[in-house]
């Protein structure tokens, strides 16, 4: 037999559990809002953290091409290691930047395995004599104007010689078949490419085949320049002496790193300081 008192304490029963079920749910969300705003300034603060980096090494990077740009100015490279031990030990430079970044932000930057490549290099039209010397690079820098063609001979110390023609017509170039769908390019004899891959109108192996005519463990007496397209400048490094040209880094390289709380961040730049080529 069921009495009132026992209609009444089941009742209390049924109302204590839906209010103890209302407060766990209630602590549900609460916690559940908590882990997504906590994800959300967490996702933020990375974000954020990684802009900083790359801006960072963007920055790192800058100062190091002006530092070897401003060294090959002033004549400061007069042997390898020079612009190396400026950069990591005399010139201070890695500290003092590393002192600047802890004083402006919460995070360790570093640079490291600085690395550069040294040579007499020069930017001349006709007859470029290399000096009995090997050519690190060797860059023609071409307009097609009203057309013409330009003929590269390289004379090595062996007696042979090596060639290529570069034919425009006043839009576009060609390279023995290759055509070249750009109007102003840098042509790279050494590795055989240009500087935008997307005007190749060939396969880029064939293009290189024809094009690198330069093999960088030989030397060359000179590299001839002729032909009716007069547009074009050449911009090259050499292992050894010639005449009025100038000694310096034309090549960098160093490891860039980022570490804070959020993000770790680390990469290698490598750059060409010659006329803004880079890798």
């Amino acid at each position: 037999m069921v009495t009132p008192n026992s209609r009444r304490d089941r009742g209390q029963v049924i109302l204590i559990g839906a209010i103890t079920l209302a407060f766990i749910l209630l602590g549900i969300v609460v916690v559940f809002n908590g882990v997504l705003y906590t994800e959300t300034i967490s996702e933020s603060s990375t974000s954020q953290s990684t802009a900083d980096a790359e801006v960072v090494g963007q920055n790192l990077e800058q100062s190091l091409v002006e530092i070897a740009r401003q060294g090959n100015e002033n004549g400061n490279w007069t042997s390898s290691n020079t612009f190396e031990d400026a950069v990591m030990n005399s010139g201070e430079f890695n500290d003092q930047y590393q002192n600047v970044a802890a004083n402006s932000r919460s995070a360790f930057v570093n640079v490291s395995n600085v690395t550069a490549e040294y040579g007499h290099f020069t930017t001349e039209k006709g007859k470029i004599y290399t000096g009995n010397s090997k050519i690190q690079h060797l860059v023609l820098d071409l307009d097609t104007g009203s057309g013409g063609t330009l003929n590269v001979v390289a004379n090595s110390t062996d007696d042979n010689s090596t060639s290529v023609s570069i034919v425009s017509d006043g839009s576009s170039f060609n390279v023995n078949s290759c055509d070249i769908n750009e109007n102003d390019a840098r042509f790279n004899i050494v590795n055989g490419t240009i500087d935008n891959s997307s005007a190749v109108g060939c396969d880029s192996d064939d293009l290189q085949s024809n094009l690198s005519i330069i093999n960088t463990s030989k030397s060359y007496n000179d590299i001839h320049l002729s032909g009716d397209l007069d547009t074009y400048e050449a911009i090259t490094v050499t292992s050894g002496d010639s005449p009025d040209v100038s000694y310096g880094v034309w090549k960098l390289g160093a490891n860039i790193t980022y570490q804070s709380n959020q993000v770790s961040y680390k990469r290698r730049m490598s750059t060409i300081l010659i006329d803004g080529d880079s890798e």
